[in-house]
């Protein structure tokens, strides 16, 4: 069975609007040292497809710019990212930095203006063709798994989150097969398509990476703060401040106790404004 398409205003399409993720991958990895995929959602969804029937086991991690500088400070984290089978760009700040920095051309004033300009255009709602939100990932691989009658698994999270966000998924998808929920105490026998691991950025890539021969699973995916979404115990930023890329902002806002970790944004900001990457891509950021 085909996976159903998304709306036409929600297809992909690369930085300029070619289906190549080639100028976004490049880009990143000179910019941090490992990649991250350039394309949008569905095409995400046909490559998971497409790759079902290989051996290896698909591992996901959604990238945002505390990634980035946790990647930047510490190199055992930064070669896990190289070790996945995808990283995806979960965060306006990774499409931002891509944009500034995969165009150098320009006067002195121009350069000066582009992440300016660049950073006015996400406010706007403008160049997230290619974002690919896990909390949005995690929805579109439950609603697959129902149509396509495979198996998921919620690992993770705090209290009985897991647990709810299973009952949420059931409820949405009626079809879904719930293969497990647990909050720790895995398993490792248990048959798995899809297995989402909530232990928060780093710990659960790192859970990954060392469980990860040992998997009977056919796609992992860290989902950080997921379950505490569709459990209900978090609200989610409303609709049109995650269009403004302000969820960030929204989350501080909420839970105010989070200041410490938004202290990465400056540092992140830092790294790329440092970076040089040697390949330009000049229509980068041309409608």
């Amino acid at each position: 069975m085909k996976i159903e398409k998304m709306k036409k205003n929600e297809r992909d399409k690369s930085l300029d609007g070619i289906k190549d993720n080639d100028k976004f991958s490049v880009i990143v990895r000179e910019m941090f040292n490992f990649p991250i995929f350039g394309r949008g959602m569905q095409s995400l969804l046909n490559e998971i497809e497409k790759s079902w029937e290989k051996a290896e086991i698909m591992w996901i991690a959604t990238v945002n710019p505390e990634f980035v500088v946790e990647a930047n400070n510490s190199p055992k984290f930064r070669h896990m990212l190289n070790t996945t089978w995808l990283n995806v760009p979960d965060g306006v700040g990774i499409v931002w930095a891509v944009r500034w920095k995969g165009n150098r051309r320009g006067s002195i004033i121009e350069r000066f203006w582009r992440p300016i300009k660049e950073g006015l255009a996400i406010l706007r709602g403008e160049n997230r063709e290619v974002l690919i939100s896990g909390v949005e990932l995690m929805d579109q691989l439950c609603r697959v798994a129902a149509n396509l009658g495979k198996s998921v698994y919620f690992l993770g999270g705090w209290g009985d989150r897991a647990k709810k966000t299973a009952n949420f998924f059931i409820n949405k998808y009626p079809k879904l097969k719930v293969a497990g929920v647990k909050d720790e105490n895995f398993d490792f026998r248990t048959k798995i398509d899809y297995l989402f691991v909530a232990y928060g950025m780093k710990k659960q890539e790192e859970w990954i990476k060392a469980n990860l021969k040992r998997l009977n699973a056919g796609l992992v995916m860290g989902v950080g703060r997921s379950f505490d979404y569709y459990s209900g115990e978090l609200d989610r930023a409303p609709e049109s401040w995650r269009k403004r890329g302000l969820e960030w902002l929204y989350s501080l806002i909420k839970q105010p106790s989070r200041w410490r970790r938004q202290l990465r944004l400056p540092g992140f900001i830092w790294l790329v404004a440092k970076s040089r990457p040697k390949t330009e891509f000049p229509e980068l950021g041309q409608d």
